[in-house]
């Protein structure tokens, strides 16, 4: 695959004017635009706006049915950049996570596969917002599937990667390419609580409906239920707001409780949701004032398929070198919304290194441009060896 090595240059300097530009979820329209003149550029049919700001490409040649589908993120964070780079935002926000990369790096491998010979059908999925939810509580790749796109695209197995930052893989320093079967990352929900009582003068609290008291017993059986119940999953009370710093002698109308559970188990990220629910429900009733649970976000595991596994496990393979790859990883428990392709559709989610750089979501991380060259190549092997 000389061809990639040759591409290497014109695809870094498209890296850094994403990286330089960056765009929030659901507001990628720039890079969607850019990301769809690329693939009108290298031949491919090219549908816009699925899942508001979505991108899709479609590569056929030859007369087989088969089809394989390779998914990149293009969304940034809200977070001031201090890297120094002469290619850093300045709009406020940044790739802090690498989607400059993937989108890149999924581009790189789009041209390198437009003048390749295969049979079949390629669909590249460039999805917004992987990093937020919108109104109805969807992430891009949720979105995007809600918006048909499986139905108007479908493909046989679906793949994507991740960059990773060597510190965040401690004890296998030495490998580029990380992937296991089953569980690769956690499934995230994240709930925030309202009790809603009765204000009032803290000298009459007899007159009073405490929601901070309701709240406390909640949080209190939260950690209780989390201690005795749960396999394989935690439960972490991430914030509690209720009254005033101004005045000491008020009882709030109201208490908010905020909740983060990660879970390897979709069935027990369900019963805890369940839960929650019945906790939050049950003590306001008993102390008669109100509970509104609001579910935040809704992300199910990310479950890796064995069949999709054997063909990316060959790929990398041929990618990177035997010894390069470790093909049983521990699961990490972030979490990541391609786990909604996957939940329809047979693919595998990996991670290739990115060196010694800042940690993800961190104002001095940045995309390790070698990369970019090894994530095509990876795409492009998957593609070739599925669609010979």
């Amino acid at each position: 695959m000389k061809e990639l090595n040759n591409l290497h240059k014109e695809f870094i300097e498209l890296r850094h004017n994403i990286h330089a530009n960056p765009e929030l979820g659901f507001n990628e329209f720039n890079t969607a635009k850019l990301v769809a003149n690329k693939l009108k550029e290298f031949g491919y049919e090219v549908y816009e706006g699925i899942g508001k700001t979505g991108v899709v490409g479609v590569l056929k040649k030859g007369n087989s049915t088969k089809s394989i589908g390779l998914r990149a993120d293009m969304d940034a964070l809200s977070i001031e950049e201090c890297t120094g780079l002469d290619y850093a935002s300045k709009n406020g926000c940044m790739h802090a996570c690498g989607h400059d990369g993937h989108t890149a790096g999924l581009l790189m491998a789009a041209k390198y596969l437009a003048s390749a010979n295969f049979n079949g059908t390629l669909n590249l999925f460039f999805q917004p917002a992987e990093e937020c939810c919108d109104n109805e509580m969807l992430s891009g790749a949720m979105r995007m599937i809600k918006d048909g796109v499986l139905e108007r695209f479908k493909v046989d197995y679906i793949y994507g990667i991740h960059n990773m930052p060597i510190s965040q893989m401690k004890g296998y320093e030495n490998k580029k390419f990380f992937m296991k079967k089953g569980v690769m990352m956690a499934g995230v929900s994240a709930y925030k609580v309202d009790f809603i009582g009765l204000g009032g003068h803290a000298s009459a609290p007899h007159l009073c409906k405490d929601p901070i008291s309701v709240a406390n017993n909640f949080v209190n059986a939260l950690y209780a239920f989390k201690s005795l119940e749960l396999k394989d999953s935690v439960v972490n009370v991430t914030g509690f707001l209720a009254g005033t710093t101004k005045a000491f002698n008020i009882i709030p109308n109201e208490a908010s409780v905020m909740i983060n559970v990660r879970g390897l188990s979709n069935q027990e990220l369900e019963f805890i949701d369940t839960r929650i629910k019945e906790l939050a429900t049950n003590l306001a009733n008993a102390f008669n004032i109100k509970a509104i649970v609001k579910r935040a976000e809704n992300i199910k595991a990310t479950i890796n398929n064995d069949e999709a596994h054997e063909l990316a496990r060959l790929a990398a393979i041929e990618s990177f070198g035997e010894d390069e790859c470790e093909f049983e990883h521990p699961h990490l428990m972030g979490s990541e919304d391609f786990s909604a392709f996957l939940d329809e559709v047979k693919g595998t989610y990996a991670f290739i290194n990115n060196g010694d750089s800042a940690n993800l979501h961190h104002p001095e991380y940045n995309f390790n441009d070698e990369v970019l060259l090894l994530a095509s190549k990876y795409f492009a092997n998957l593609v070739l060896n599925y669609l010979k």
